[in-house]
């Protein structure tokens, strides 16, 4: 007799919400019902999905659900009652409002019927896999009107849902970083870059970063959080030639441009239309009359770095030692307390951002290098431009005392791999030819199996360059 009971209820349950009829389906609940649609982090984009306890509970998700979803077909495929409890299997095709996506879903349903002939706890079972594919399928969309607009509430929710935070909008080029870095928008382009965000992708109109859109937008905040999450302050613009400093002088935002100043951003740089950074700024001085006052403060700071590089360079006298190969002058001058590290300043030239041990490196004197590395000095120090360590400076040019002194020190990473080409030293020795120095790192332990960004190995290259018979490759093909 239970069974039955429970067989009809189920039966006038579904029927009714097949009908349409929410409040005869509803009238079947008992008042502390307790319904149940499994929610966990990878379905929780369905909103009405959870724990729903009494009738009200119950009526608002029918309501949540209603809103999202248009049932286009819904009927029960099954039934099957013991006792107090039926299970019954039921079909669904939906559209999802917002989106217009179809899904089906082919549901199975746990109920229980009380003493009173009423569901007193409801479970559904089902592949969330269709309506969160209905309900997501726009999130890229959302995600680049939601930065167009200013709302991080609603990127937050469409990444956690999947939106790529690298969609670019198909109208303008632009990736989601770049709109908020445009807009000056800082909490968004945290969020953004928090999320992983490229700051190294440029825009597909002209080439520019999202550095170089933030100095349009001028805000100081934005730029601060590019820049520290790692894009690069001398990006150049494939088009013109800007570098974001040039952009945010251009802009005459004079804070902005003071910290990339701060930053090392490069004065000795010429746009592709012929002018240096220094001739660009004088044009924008001549034509601008609204706004020349941030214009002069911005001239202001660009006199202060040029000043300051001048006494820099002038205070590196360790440096010019280096690079003037003067051995005892570096020997005075590491005793009398000189910085063994000091980084020269980034003015245009070969030694840019390099450490008095890169440029011995670099140059070949052994003897200055070894003092150095006596004194202190970072064996791993990396330039800025190609990304490389003092052994990729060695090998390059060749020299081998040098090479195997640098190889044979404590700490020293035999096997970094330059920004550039992701080259290892030992790449860059097979590659200039040079066999003694590629001997050298071998012997002192290098890997044997790293690729490059071109896909070529140690051996690759000690092939291509030496010969597949040649004493190296083969003595490299017998360590790989």
């Amino acid at each position: 007799m239970r069974t039955e009971q429970t067989r009809q209820v189920a039966e006038k349950y579904f029927s009714s919400l097949e009908n349409g009829d929410l409040d005869a389906a509803l009238a079947l609940l008992a008042p502390d019902v307790e319904f149940d649609l499994p929610q966990d982090d990878w379905n929780r984009v369905i909103p009405y999905l959870g724990q729903h306890r009494g009738v009200e509970e119950v009526k608002s998700a029918f309501a949540v659900r209603a809103e999202t979803t248009e049932v286009l077909d819904y009927a029960m495929r099954g039934l099957r009652a013991d006792g107090d409890t039926a299970f019954a299997t039921i079909y669904t095709k939906a559209a999802h409002t917002r989106t217009g996506k179809e899904f089906e879903i082919l549901d199975s349903h746990e109920l229980v019927v009380d003493e009173h002939g009423r569901i007193a706890r409801w479970k559904v079972y089902f592949d969330p896999n269709g309506e969160i594919a209905a309900f997501t399928s726009d999130a890229n969309e959302r995600l680049i009107a939601a930065c167009w607009n200013g709302d991080r509430t609603t990127a937050s929710e469409v990444l956690d849902f999947g939106a790529d935070v690298n969609r670019r909008d198909p109208a303008s080029g632009l990736t989601a970083l770049m709109i908020a870095a445009g807009r000056a928008d800082a909490p968004l382009t945290d969020l953004l870059l928090a999320r992983g965000a490229d700051v190294f992708a440029t825009d597909s109109a002209a080439g520019a970063t999202a550095l170089h859109k933030a100095c349009q937008g001028g805000s100081l905040d934005v730029v601060r959080s590019l820049v520290r999450a790692g894009a690069f302050v001398d990006a150049v613009v494939p088009t013109t030639g800007h570098t974001p400093l040039m952009d945010a002088l251009w802009f005459k935002f004079p804070e902005v441009a003071k910290y990339l100043l701060d930053a090392g951003a490069g004065l000795n740089l010429n746009t592709h239309y012929g002018f240096s950074l220094k001739e660009h700024f004088a044009y924008e001085l001549n034509v601008n009359t609204i706004g020349k006052d941030r214009l002069l403060l911005a001239e202001k700071y660009l006199n202060e770095r040029i000043a300051s590089d001048e006494k820099k360079t002038a205070e590196q006298r360790l440096m010019a030692a280096v690079d003037a190969g003067d051995a005892d002058a570096v020997r005075t001058l590491l005793a009398d307390g000189a910085e063994v590290d000091e980084v020269f300043p980034r003015l245009g030239g070969f030694n840019d951002g390099h450490t008095p041990l890169l440029v011995a490196a670099r140059d070949g004197h052994t003897e200055i290098a070894r003092l150095l590395l006596a004194a202190g000095a970072d064996v791993n120090a990396t330039e800025p431009t190609f990304g490389a360590v003092p052994l990729h400076k060695s090998v390059y040019n060749g020299h081998v005392e040098l090479t195997k002194m640098i190889a044979g020190q404590p700490g020293v990473n035999l096997d970094f791999q330059g920004a550039t080409n992701g080259y290892t030293p030992l790449h860059d020795a097979l590659w200039h030819g040079y066999e003694e120095c590629a001997r050298a790192v071998v012997d002192a332990g290098a890997r044997l199996d790293l690729a490059g960004h071109d896909g070529k190995t140690p051996f690759d290259l000690a092939a291509e360059v030496f010969g597949d018979e040649h004493p190296l490759t083969a003595a490299i093909r017998a360590k790989s």
